[in-house]
This record gives C-alpha cells, structure tokens and sequence, in this order.
C-alpha cells in the first residue's frame, strides 16, 4: 500500500508515530520515503506531550546519550552554560520542527539532559538563558557533585 498525504490525514497522531517508527526500523525497505513524507506533511506526531515511546523522544535520547552529546554538555557546562545549549544544535539539526517548545519537546529534552549529567556525577545547579537563537529559552546548569560552583 502506498503512503499519501491524505492518508496520513486520516490517521491518529499516535498511529502516524506509530508509522513513522516502524519505517524508520525499515529505512532500507522504502521507509525513509515514508519518513520523508510524514516529515515534510507537517502533521503531528503526537497529541500533547511527548511519552517516552515517541519517536522524536527516542530520537532524542539517541543524540544526548550518544558520545557526541555526552561531549556536548560537559563542554556547555564547563563554558558555563546550560547542559542543553551544548547539544540542542544537534537536536534541532535532526529533528527540525518535530523538536518544540509547544509540545513540550524542550522540556522532555532538558529531562533526558538531567539523567546524563546525573549519570555523568553532576547535581542540578540552577536554571539559566539558553543561548540566542536556541528553541529552549531557560535550562538548567549543572556542577560537579563534590562542588557547590559550576565547572570550568
């Protein structure tokens, strides 16, 4: 059956998240055209706030666990800024508009943020301004665990 925009309409947002995760699990077989497609639909993908079976969550669990983005918010930290700042370009370069503040995707961000750095033996030091142009406009800072300052 051939995915169209009329058809993605017609479904629920969980079903199109639904779609949208098992094509990305068959991104050889024809699913980054269907990818490509709910992308470019601007449709929904969720119906409030993000679960932790979305796709865009998991995506983004993907960028900051990886070591990349583990790197990201150490250096973000260390420079004084919020964790998220250090990783958010990369965020936002992969998921686009699926990554928002209306949907609460900057919050569920910053959520998966805190239990790297927990991970990492950081404690939550406060909360500061995100960068100029950053979709989250506040995120928390973190310092080392034996510290009472931020690193760097």
């Amino acid at each position: 059956m051939q995915m169209t925009i009329d058809k993605l309409r017609t479904m629920s947002p969980q079903d199109r998240a639904t779609l949208y995760e098992n094509a990305r699990k068959r991104i050889t077989q024809g699913g980054q055209e269907v990818i490509d497609l709910i992308d470019s639909s601007g449709l929904s993908l969720r119906s409030g706030g993000i679960t932790l079976s979305d796709p865009v969550h998991i995506r983004m669990e993907e960028i900051i666990w990886s070591s990349e983005g583990k790197k990201l918010l150490v250096e973000a930290t260390e420079a004084g800024l919020p964790a998220l700042a250090g990783v958010e370009p990369l965020i936002v370069v992969d998921l686009g508009a699926q990554y928002s503040p209306h949907d609460l995707g900057t919050v569920d961000a910053g959520a998966i943020v805190g239990a790297v750095m927990r991970h990492l033996g950081y404690e939550l030091g406060g909360r500061a301004d995100m960068p100029a142009g950053s979709v989250a406009k506040t995120a928390a800072t973190w310092h080392d665990r034996g510290t009472q300052k931020p690193r760097g």
